[in-house]
């Protein structure tokens, strides 16, 4: 914990710490997290601050409780099995707006255990990492990111992602054909970040999405080219599901 710098919140600190440890399977799901008395003694914490930490990351999906018994790591909910993804881009055009990408952060860097695994890679393999906010015309509607095997992808780095479509860039500079994915969705709360950045209110309900984005490379073999987790604000977009039968 570092105790000297005011601009990062110790409860912001904690709720770090705990998320490392749920990325890299320290604690599994369905498992609990130290007490809150334990925390508390661990970090030097008062208990505000660790009950606020907490309570985020139950807001966030990342946790939930059992009265009497604690809180535990969030195991992966209900998935819907797409035939046909679309971009949010064309989603946004679809409404009549205007897709402006607004890039947070992006670069080449290792995954967690827990998105390796979604990767169907190792540790030790790199990964493409970027994250927008999507806007439609001047109205944000989501916060996401994304992380997609590098070696797939070489030199993505470079292409201004500020102006471009991740999914077009995947199909015309890559030559990967996007199939299907798999996604699970649940009901949060937006925190001070998430409603800062998408200009809602702190504990407004979004929409967290989380999946696998599956595509045929070059040799034809099928195979996941994009982890992503996207919230979406649940007041500016609709959801459906397209069943064949």
């Amino acid at each position: 914990m570092d105790r000297e710098n005011n601009f990062i919140p110790m409860y912001f600190q904690l709720k770090k710490i705990i998320i490392d440890m749920i990325e890299n399977e320290a604690i599994k799901a369905d498992e609990a997290i130290p007490s809150e008395p334990k925390l508390m003694q661990t970090y030097h914490l008062s208990r505000t601050t660790v009950r606020k930490a907490i309570d985020e990351l139950v807001n966030e999906g990342y946790l939930y409780r059992k009265q009497g018994k604690g809180t535990f790591v969030k195991g992966r909910g209900f998935e819907q099995g797409l035939i046909k993804l679309s971009g949010c881009s064309e989603d946004i055009k679809r409404y009549g707006l205007t897709p402006k990408p607004r890039l947070l952060d992006s670069g080449v860097r290792y995954p967690s255990r827990r998105i390796a695994k979604m990767l169907e890679i190792t540790e030790n393999d790199k990964t493409f990492f970027m994250e927008r906010v999507m806007f439609g015309d001047d109205i944000p509607i989501n916060k996401n990111k994304s992380y997609i095997p590098y070696h797939l992808v070489p030199e993505i780095e470079k292409i201004d992602f500020n102006k471009e479509s991740l999914y077009k860039v995947l199909e015309k500079d890559y030559h990967i054909k996007i199939t299907k994915a798999i996604r699970s969705v649940e009901a949060i709360l937006a925190n001070e970040e998430v409603a800062l950045q998408l200009q809602i209110t702190e504990g407004s309900p979004v929409m967290l999405f989380k999946g696998q984005v599956f595509a045929t490379l070059n040799d034809h073999k099928e195979a996941v080219i994009e982890y992503f987790e996207a919230i979406y604000r649940s007041d500016q977009f609709q959801f459906y599901i397209e069943q064949h039968r």
